[in-house]
């Protein structure tokens, strides 16, 4: 997949659940997420529910093509 047309695109997104399934999120409804243990991250959905994926963090930041942070300790 074209990485513009992954950037451009608003359409809808499935994220898998531990339960089977998923959750259907637009993608510019994403807010944000943290780490929820070994059992994948918890999205913030702009509307507000939380939205609880088998997804890691890193996987959802290059699926949304996030860039990493340059964090050094001095």
């Amino acid at each position: 997949m074209d990485e513009d047309v992954i950037v451009e695109n608003d359409g809808f997104v499935i994220f898998p659940a531990v339960s089977g399934g998923g959750a259907l999120v637009r993608r510019s409804q994403i807010a944000g997420a943290r780490a929820n243990g070994a059992n994948g991250a918890i999205l913030y959905a702009k509307c507000g529910p939380s939205i609880y994926t088998t997804a890691t963090v890193p996987q959802i930041a290059r699926f949304l093509n996030a860039e990493m942070a340059d964090i050094r300790h001095d």
